[in-house]
């Protein structure tokens, strides 16, 4: 599932690869949703497109209510319940004649005593990979350890120490310069998940490939842990979790939160 090595790989770099129980089917059933969801690249091309907490798909709710993904995040952020927290899915079309480039920012920050916490304070996050990502196929960069770094510079200041984290983007340009580690590429084959932290530097390349690149995010926080949203992510979440409570499994529904 997941082993102690590469729980102490996620808290210190802020992602690890791991393998997953789903099976050839089942991606390609994903890859299908993601293709009724979301729209190609168009007249006016838009190599990257995402829908967040908006779909119901049998296929992708399957994915959600794996018990893999609960059990995962119950370890990673040492928790004995862990509950839903957001999804979405992303297709990253090739862009012809586009150099390689790639985004940096962060979308949450936390102090180093909620990421040491028990549980952990903070939103474990995991990007399912439908298709293999190489390189050169849209990879998510980021910059290992830079998490950690944020957040002592965080425990440091008596204004933020204690304070709830919240959800917000803030680009590499705003973030207190540090030494951070250099930028590399998350690669994996299809049906892997990258377990991370959108608290480490990081951001999406653009795809120098002849295929696109499928995703699925879905993220958990331990069950009595808030994290704050913006207000429209919200209210979006809220009504998403009531309809989505209503649609897993009996036996599987105690993920959503009431």
């Amino acid at each position: 599932m997941i082993t102690e090595q590469e729980i102490q790989q996620f808290s210190e770099m802020g992602a690890v690869t791991i393998d997953t129980p789903l099976t050839q089917q089942q991606l390609t059933a994903a890859s299908d949703a993601f293709d009724r969801l979301l729209p190609g690249p168009g007249e006016k091309p838009r190599y990257r497109v995402s829908t967040t907490c908006t779909f119901y798909d049998p296929e992708l709710l399957d994915i959600i209510q794996h018990p893999f993904f609960e059990e995962v995040a119950k370890r990673v952020l040492r928790a004995d319940e862990v509950r839903f927290f957001q999804t979405a899915v992303v297709t990253t079309y090739p862009a012809p004649n586009t150099p390689f480039s790639f985004d940096q920012h962060v979308d949450v920050q936390y102090c180093l005593s909620d990421l040491d916490a028990t549980p952990r304070r903070m939103v474990c996050s995991y990007f399912l990979w439908i298709d293999d990502v190489t390189a050169q196929r849209a990879p998510l960069m980021y910059r290992p350890g830079s998490h950690r770094l944020i957040a002592r510079e965080r425990e440091n200041r008596p204004e933020l120490k204690g304070s709830a984290a919240h959800v917000e983007g803030v680009s590499l340009a705003r973030l207190p310069q540090l030494d951070y580690a250099d930028p590399i590429p998350v690669v994996a084959r299809a049906g892997q998940t990258t377990v991370l932290t959108t608290a480490m530097v990081h951001g999406a390349s653009i795809n120098v490939d002849s295929t696109p690149r499928k995703a699925m995010v879905i993220t958990f926080t331990a069950a009595d842990i808030e994290i704050g949203l913006p207000q429209n992510q919200a209210e979006t979440k809220r009504a998403y979790d009531r309809e989505l409570k209503k649609r897993l499994r009996p036996e599987r529904a105690h993920i959503v939160p009431a």
